[in-house]
């Protein structure tokens, strides 16, 4: 890792970067795999020092770890571990050796498996589903339209919902990051198949389109994506899929920041579950205000949602831009005058279950 991406990562981590320089390091992260590979374990790393107090003072000792190897390595010799300037060096070379453990480690955090993830005290909330119904047969007559390579269930689902009355669903990253195929279903649409056309890992947030030609809305969202920040108290709602059926949920904001404090997130007190992963949270008016995350496994009733306003800022990044079928993001609510009941039926028909799949 150079010190100028170093320098980008420490500022990131601290929040230190400004919107502009903000949507240029998430456009680096998407157009440079090694980029976003140091950064999800630098991001991991950091969590880890600060939990147990040795976050301070690592880029002075990288930094300085990385001018002595260089000027030793350009000019080798022996030398005796009595001098100074040798002490010195051993002892920058075990700190780099030392750092550069700990950063594997980092990076083995970051592809550890759910169920390892589960002993932290953040629980992401895509659910396993070890044992599926259907046979391998009769899920892909299912979901294939023509003819592909044999897949079998995956171990994973999580809950999506509409954001475009053309064919866009957003959910969270962890629950399709491993994914090699996905499809989502509702009781109004049944089954249809979705591809992954974006991702914003550090927000764990993912965009779907749905892929099945039979897919068509007749009517557009009753719903606006709230770009305000939500009142601490506030009531909130979600709907999701911790199991086969949908489930409502109800609570409130209960701090303006998510695990750990997180900026992007909100923390509700809303029973969920694994399952409720990429779910709505909605406000009073129907509104979407955030995207169910994760939960505290030390606090009961401590929830995490992705705010609302990291998936409008999604609607800037280059590859959105690009579709060749625009991300229309709703711009009226039809529904704000509704009671809740209401507004859960006609939020009903736009929350789907994702079901993640993997080919042998």
């Amino acid at each position: 890792m150079t010190p100028e991406s170093f320098q980008l990562l420490d500022n990131y981590h601290k929040g230190q970067l400004n919107e502009e320089e903000v949507s240029q390091f998430h456009k680096k992260m998407e157009q440079d795999a090694e980029f976003k590979k140091e950064a999800e374990s630098y991001l991991i790393l950091m969590n880890t020092l600060k939990q147990y107090g040795n976050r301070q003072g690592i880029k002075e000792i990288l930094t300085e770890a990385h001018n002595e190897m260089q000027t030793e390595v350009s000019a080798p010799k022996v030398v005796s571990l009595r001098s100074g300037t040798s002490r010195k060096y051993v002892w920058m070379t075990a700190t780099a050796a030392s750092i550069a453990f700990v950063s594997i480690v980092g990076t083995l955090l970051t592809t550890r498996s759910l169920d390892n993830r589960q002993k932290a005290n953040y629980k992401e909330l895509r659910r396993n589903v070890e044992q599926i119904q259907r046979s391998q047969k009769q899920i892909m007559e299912d979901l294939a339209e023509s003819k592909s390579e044999p897949m079998i269930p995956g171990k994973y689902s999580g809950t999506g919902f509409l954001i475009s009355s053309n064919g866009y669903i957003a959910t969270s990253y962890h629950v399709v990051k491993e994914s090699d195929s996905v499809s989502i279903e509702n009781e109004t649409y049944g089954r249809l198949k979705a591809k992954v056309i974006f991702s914003d890992a550090p927000n764990d947030i993912s965009i779907l389109k749905i892929t099945t030609s039979s897919f068509k809305m007749k009517r557009k969202l009753p719903f606006m994506i709230s770009s305000k920040e939500a009142e601490l108290g506030e009531y909130v709602y979600t709907l999701g899929f911790p199991r086969e059926d949908i489930v409502f949920g109800e609570g409130s904001v209960s701090a303006s920041s998510g695990f750990r404090q997180a900026v992007n997130a909100y923390q509700v007190s809303v029973p969920v579950n694994p399952g409720n992963s990429g779910g709505p949270l909605l406000n009073s008016s129907g509104d979407l205000i955030g995207i169910v995350s994760g939960v505290q496994t030390e606090t009961a009733g401590a929830a995490f949602a992705i705010k609302s306003s990291q998936l409008l800022d999604i609607a800037n990044h280059e590859a959105i831009d690009s579709l060749s079928t625009p991300l229309i993001f709703p711009k009226q609510n039809t529904i704000k005058n509704l009671n809740r009941i209401q507004q859960i039926k006609k939020w009903k028909d736009l929350v789907f279950m994702v079901r993640v799949y993997k080919e042998n």
